[in-house]
């Protein structure tokens, strides 16, 4: 498992910087840049909510990756030790990403 620090502040899953999803999948099947990935599992916390009340947050989690071009990913699982997740007020997936994204062709 990945220890995962999340700082999207307005994902529903997010408390103090850790995700109680479980698991999370980052997309970015082409990226070549941080900015050209994603969290898909981001949903965005309504009516002003910025608790968490789907699960406990957790320091490990399962992270799932599109993002084959990152030398963390192994077989579509995230192999790195600690990531991190940016996005800060995201209101869309598309405003979020992996900040440890690591391009292999570098």
């Amino acid at each position: 498992m990945t220890k995962l620090n999340c700082s999207v502040v307005s994902c529903i899953y997010n408390e103090d910087n850790l995700c109680a999803k479980g698991d999370i999948m980052v997309e970015g099947k082409t990226a070549t840049t941080p900015n050209d990935t994603s969290c898909s599992s981001f949903k965005e916390a309504k009516n002003g909510c910025g608790c968490n009340h789907v699960g406990n947050p957790k320091k490990e989690i399962n992270v799932d990756c599109h993002a084959v071009n990152c030398v963390f990913n192994e077989e579509c699982h995230c192999a790195a030790e600690h990531i991190g997740i940016a996005g800060g007020n995201a209101s869309t997936v598309a405003d979020t990403e992996c900040a440890s994204f690591s391009n292999k062709s570098k």
